[in-house]
């Protein structure tokens, strides 16, 4: 009998084929783009879930806010929160602590800067079990004047030696024996680093007193709890040593400061805060694709529903038969319920070639890393499986339901009209399938727009045409006078119009801040972001001044100036940037004269709302810290750089030549949201599609059930043109409701999204009007064919019709 099923089901699915493809189709891009999106979500929820007792690794940060609430959260921590919390607590199993340390590091000819490089503590590495391919991980930092260095760490600076026992010179001040390699990070790690340095080095660099002040922020503190501790009891307790060991300092300065528990499996998608190691990802972005792959899969199912709903008009005789021969309802239901499995298993099978296929492209319009299969993955299969079998009840039911349900008496006799019911339930369908494909598509094209009016906006500066060069950080005792010379070489060159000095420049935070800034005779206390400039850099970004001057050679004193911005104008209590000329401000223990104030401009993207920035003179950079700013009028970047990598080379031949174009590196940040943007459109197309193949089928119903009518009608009379209008307008109703419910739909959801921006674009009446021309067009197109097939039929043959 199963094998006369199956027969019987092969038979049908190759007589219709058009059908049986489009179901299949349809069926495979709803599974694959259910399938790639929950691949993207999974390996966004996958982020240091490799780690060995990771449910019980916490990230230790801090916030401090003035007394008027202005906070400032950082993903780092005071130096000896840590300490404290090893001494104080039973509760804690480890504690460790990492200092973000960038530097030049060399080893014989080889000389880079590198960014990913900490200090660390020797607990690091039992909190973190890192896998090593030699040394030893235990007590290979403990001592001074050591290092771990990754493999393609080791690959970069030994080219194939043995590393073990070889050294690192950092800065050209502190050599560093390497004694151990570990393995590379995972991308899906929030910590990536590829050196880690005796922490006991720190104290070298910055004194021992660094291990007592509470007022310094950088280092980042890991605790491992115990099995039974309950973090929230924990934390509890954090306010009592904050006050045991800073509230005397902090009431001084009339500031609180908190100490905050970061699970590490969330770090990823929930923190942004200031000292970020890297941008992290986006809860709210990955709910929202999750959301994507369940309408998506919806919407297939819905479609094979409505298309095999459709062709139970022409089965419905061969049902009649079946049941005139004797055939019971469970028999046809097994026989039409393997069809529905067939289709499903032929569409799954597409499905997983689709993957196959397309994953590296897909992996690389995500940034999804290779290292991450897919195919080894426990949840895809569970989804596979699962997906299968929702597909096979959830799509194949209501058909088989409705053609076993068939009267033989009224299929035979041809009355149709009621022997089909759920016509309401199908408009249904075809209205969840134009919902979510407009709102797909008004999400992506507020999502696009959004990127342009950011890129296009006015930033407050010139980012065109500037080259950013790392400033050396090994410096001889003449760099002040070096410097000067260096500069004069440079603009010798007339592709070379300008060049500064900074600390830092537009497209990423600020790296340096202080509290304890008020005005004189004041015990406001505030948080602010200082950048060190020189002479020329107001005039290299083209920043404007709104009320003073800038730093200048006439004005020896200007060492002791300072230059705000509009926002510090604000945030000081000055009433307008006029009157704050000349003001003094105390800038901890010692006091500085306002003699400019400069329009605010975004120092980070349109997500960030205008902060509080005081500009210092230090034509030098501070410390070792700095950025050349090169403005070029050249079209020849090329030997332009060479002419620029050479001179460098020259004037200071310890540290390597890095660059990067200032407009690239502040669109940067925009990458996340443009990533977001290309998976929106992909998805939309797709949702589109789908719906295109739902509209098909309902389309192909409606024909089929009206075709007595059209030949009436057209013998009364009626034109091709009104018939097709006469079979189009259902389509277009619903259509018309569709729009009424995804628009309020759609604007809370992109209302949502853009909170996220400081600066957001219109929402205007085409960013919804286009999308419903759009799925508007595609309609149409769709269902021309059967429309104009069913107008221009004969209406003889109409009328003979069953």
């Amino acid at each position: 009998m199963i094998r006369s099923y199956l027969l019987s089901a092969l038979r049908n699915l190759k007589k219709t084929k058009l059908f049986t493809l489009i179901n299949v189709l349809g069926l495979t891009m709803g599974m694959s783009a259910c399938l790639f999106i929950l691949y993207f979500v999974n390996y966004e929820k996958s982020y240091d879930r490799f780690h060995e007792n990771s449910d019980r690794i916490y990230r230790l940060r801090y916030e401090r806010a003035d007394q008027d609430g202005q906070a400032v959260r950082f993903a780092s921590c005071c130096p000896p929160a840590g300490l404290r919390i090893r001494e104080l607590y039973p509760e804690i199993e480890k504690v460790a602590r990492l200092f973000r340390y960038r530097a030049s590091v060399s080893h014989a000819e080889n000389r880079f800067i590198e960014e990913r490089m900490y200090f660390a503590e020797a607990d690091f590495l039992a909190i973190f079990k890192y896998e090593f391919s030699s040394g030893d991980p235990v007590n290979g930092i403990k001592q001074p004047n050591r290092a771990f260095i990754s493999e393609a760490t080791a690959r970069k600076y030994f080219a194939g030696k043995n590393p073990i026992g070889q050294t690192i010179s950092v800065d050209k001040k502190v050599d560093y024996q390497v004694t151990g390699v570990f393995k590379d990070i995972p991308q899906n790690s929030h910590l990536k680093f590829d050196i880690l340095l005796s922490y006991a080095n720190i104290l070298d660099l910055y004194g021992k007193d660094i291990e007592n002040s509470w007022g310094d922020s950088g280092w980042f503190t890991y605790l491992l709890l115990k099995s039974q501790a309950d973090p929230s009891a924990f934390e509890k307790k954090l306010p009592a040593l904050v006050e045991a060991e800073f509230g005397n300092v902090l009431r001084a300065y009339k500031l609180t400061c908190d100490l905050k528990l970061q699970p590490l499996r969330d770090i990823h998608l929930t923190s942004n805060f200031q000292q970020e190691y890297e941008v992290n990802g986006d809860l709210a972005t990955v709910n929202f694709l999750s959301l994507i792959a369940i309408f998506i899969i919806a919407i297939a199912w819905a479609n094979y529903t409505n298309l095999s709903t459709a062709r139970s008009l022409a089965r419905a005789k061969e049902v009649g038969i079946r049941k005139v021969a004797g055939a019971g309802r469970g028999q046809l239901m097994a026989q039409f319920f393997l069809e529905t499995v067939l289709i499903n298993m032929l569409a799954m099978i597409m499905t997983l070639l689709a993957v196959k296929l397309f994953l590296p492209l897909f992996r690389q319009i995500t940034g999804t890393p290779l290292a991450y299969g897919i195919w080894t993955q426990q949840w895809f299969w569970l989804t596979v499986l699962a997906m299968l079998l929702a597909g096979v009840f959830l799509s194949g039911l209501y058909p088989v339901l409705v053609l076993s349900s068939f009267k033989p008496v009224i299929v035979l006799k041809g009355k149709m009209g009621n022997a089909v019911r759920g016509m309401n339930l199908r408009k249904v369908l075809v209205v969840f399938q134009f919902v979510m494909a407009l709102g797909l598509l008004i999400s992506t094209f507020t999502v696009f727009r959004q990127i342009s009016f950011m890129k296009n906006q006015n930033l407050g500066f010139s980012m065109e045409n500037k080259l950013v060069i790392r400033a050396p950080r090994v410096r001889g005792a003449s760099f002040g006078s070096t410097l000067p010379t260096f500069k004069q070489q440079l603009l010798k060159n007339s592709e070379i119009s300008d060049f500064c000095v900074g600390t830092d420049v537009p497209g990423r935070q600020v790296w340096w801040d202080a509290g304890a800034i008020r005005r004189v005779g004041t015990d406001d206390n505030k948080n602010y972001q200082i950048v060190g400039i020189d002479y020329d850099y107001v005039k290299v970004f083209d920043l404007k001044f709104v009320a003073g001057r800038n730093f200048a050679k006439e004005y020896p004193a200007d060492k002791s100036a300072l230059i705000l911005n509009e926002t510090a104008v604000k945030w000081l209590g000055f009433q307008s940037s006029a009157a704050a000329i000349g003001q003094r401000i105390i800038y901890w223990d010692d006091i500085f004269e306002v003699v400019g104030v400069l329009a605010d401009h975004h120092q980070q993207s349109l997500k960030q709302a205008f902060e509080p920035h005081i500009f210092r003179f230090m034509p030098e950079g501070r410390d070792v810290r700095g950025l050349f700013v090169l403005k070029l009028n050249t079209q020849k970047m090329e030997s332009t750089i060479q002419g620029i990598r050479q001179l460098y080379n020259g004037f200071f031949p310890d540290n390597p030549f890095e660059y990067f174009f200032l407009d690239d590196y502040y669109n940067q940040q925009y990458k996340a949201d443009e990533l977001f943007g290309k998976v929106f459109a992909l998805f939309s197309f797709l949702a589109i599609v789908v719906t295109s193949l739902g509209i098909l089928g309902l389309s192909s119903f409606m024909a089929l059930q009206r075709t007595k009518e059209i030949g009436i009608r057209k013998v009364l009379g009626a034109s091709a043109p009104r018939i097709m209008f006469l079979l189009a307008k259902d389509f277009l109703q619903l259509l018309s409701i569709s729009f009424a419910i995804a628009l309020p739909i759609s604007y809370f959801f992109i209302n949502y999204w853009l909170r996220s921006f400081a600066v957001r674009t219109d929402l205007s009446a085409g960013l919804f009007l286009y999308p419903l021309a759009m799925v508007s067009l595609v309609t149409i197109i769709t269902i021309c064919s059967h429309v104009i097939k069913a107008a221009r039929a004969n209406p003889v043959e109409s009328l003979k019709y069953e």
